[in-house]
């Protein structure tokens, strides 16, 4: 029996070293070229999601950035409308305030040569009087018998009189309007002068009150100009970030498609069953009581991933499908978590509990009971996250296990 076992053992033997000669492979090593190019893969997964997470993280603080900007760029605004419409009002009163400076110089011109024609009949007036003065003293005052002997009647004598008399008359005429003309002139002068020196006043006045505002408002108009060019420098990297982590996001979802489909053939070549995959239905509670918190085709399941452990299983969708709770509970988080994002888990009791992460939004508070099928979120990519999904997990006693074995 011995010497048979050995001779068994010997055949089986030699039947292997046959088969690999002829290049037959194990099932061991049937999945090592495609397990090595996985795990490549998997590398390449987690530097993605590293560079993905550092553009997120670059991208929030942009985000804060351009909000600070835009901020100051509005406060900036509410000084500057206010200063623009006292700008306005200073330069329309300066124009209102040329406009009489304006009218008043042709007043004065007007004046000016209504004096110089003044001035002149008041020569021409005083050389007259003085004339006439001269006339008198030269010839004396007329006597009236003289007047009356010198003429050939009675009747020429009166003629006569009369018109001495009336010389007279309009030699006091001619002095009364010398007079006048002067004080009208000395009148005119003052009243020029008196509102020129206030037009010239409120002139200057207006003019420094219109060039500090307009100093003001190009002084802040520079530093508006200022940070709106920084605004749109950052608007621009921010796009440019946005971009990049775009592109990053869907390589990392590609290579996940990649991880994925040769995660099947190593399965294939081991003789292992299919991974749960394609698109999950929410239904009938299964045994363990728990139904699917969304339906979607599942992305990464639990267990090792990227070296280290993934203790859920990823379910894709669009950004703000609604999740549903599992099973009934009470919310003991509803809130933002590193990592996971906005995060929901809830206690379902017996030590069971489940947790929903990377939501876009939350329907839930914390101590609030829940109903199953209850939406407590919104499908989004929150936290350390390549795309859009639903991280579900299921613990008990705290510990993580497969979902999928509860679902």
């Amino acid at each position: 029996m011995i010497a048979g076992g050995r001779r068994a053992r010997g055949r089986r033997a030699a039947a292997l070293v046959v088969l690999a000669a002829a290049g037959v492979a194990f099932p061991l090593s049937a999945d090592s070229a495609p397990a090595d190019e996985k795990a490549a893969i998997d590398g390449r997964i987690e530097r993605a999601q590293q560079r993905a997470q550092r553009a997120r993280g670059r991208e929030s603080v942009l985000t804060g950035e351009v909000e600070a900007y835009t901020r100051r760029v509005r406060a900036l605004e509410a000084r500057l409308a206010p200063l623009r419409a006292r700008s306005e009002r200073l330069d329309a009163e300066f124009a209102r305030v040329r406009t009489r400076l304006d009218e008043l110089t042709r007043r004065l011109a007007l004046e000016r040569a209504r004096l110089a024609a003044a001035e002149r009949t008041l020569a021409r007036r005083r050389e007259l009087l003085s004339r006439r003065l001269v006339d008198l003293y030269v010839r004396g005052e007329p006597d009236p018998i003289l007047v009356l002997v010198q003429s050939g009647s009675l009747s020429e004598a009166l003629e006569t009189n009369q018109i001495i008399e009336g010389i007279a008359d309009r030699d006091g005429d001619l002095a009364r309007s010398v007079s006048e003309y002067a004080e009208q002139i000395r009148g005119t002068r003052d009243a020029i002068a008196t509102v020129r020196a206030d037009v010239a006043v409120s002139e200057e006045r207006a003019r420094l009150a219109a060039a500090d505002a307009r100093a003001a408002k190009r002084g802040l108009e520079r530093q508006e100009s200022g940070l709106a060019r920084i605004l749109a420098g950052r608007r621009a990297l921010l796009d440019t970030v946005r971009g990049d982590r775009t592109q990053i996001e869907a390589e990392a979802r590609d290579l996940q498609r990649r991880s994925a489909d040769l995660a099947a053939k190593i399965r294939a070549a081991q003789g292992l069953p299919p991974a749960p995959s394609g698109t999950v239905a929410v239904g009938a509670p299964s045994s363990a009581g728990l139904v699917w918190p969304v339906s979607g085709p599942i992305t990464s399941g639990f267990g090792m991933r990227w070296g280290r452990m993934h203790e859920g299983i990823d379910i894709a969708g669009s950004s703000g499908t609604p999740i549903g709770a599992a099973a009934s509970g009470t919310v003991i988080v509803a809130g933002w978590v590193s990592g996971y994002g906005n995060l929901v888990v809830i206690d379902h009791g017996n030590g069971i509990s489940t947790a929903y992460g990377h939501n876009s939004s939350l329907a839930v508070s914390v101590g609030q009971s829940v109903g199953q099928g209850t939406v407590i979120a919104g499908m989004g990519s929150t936290g350390h996250s390549t795309g859009v999904h639903c991280h579900f997990e299921v613990r008990v006693n705290g510990a993580a296990v497969n979902p999928l074995g509860y679902l």
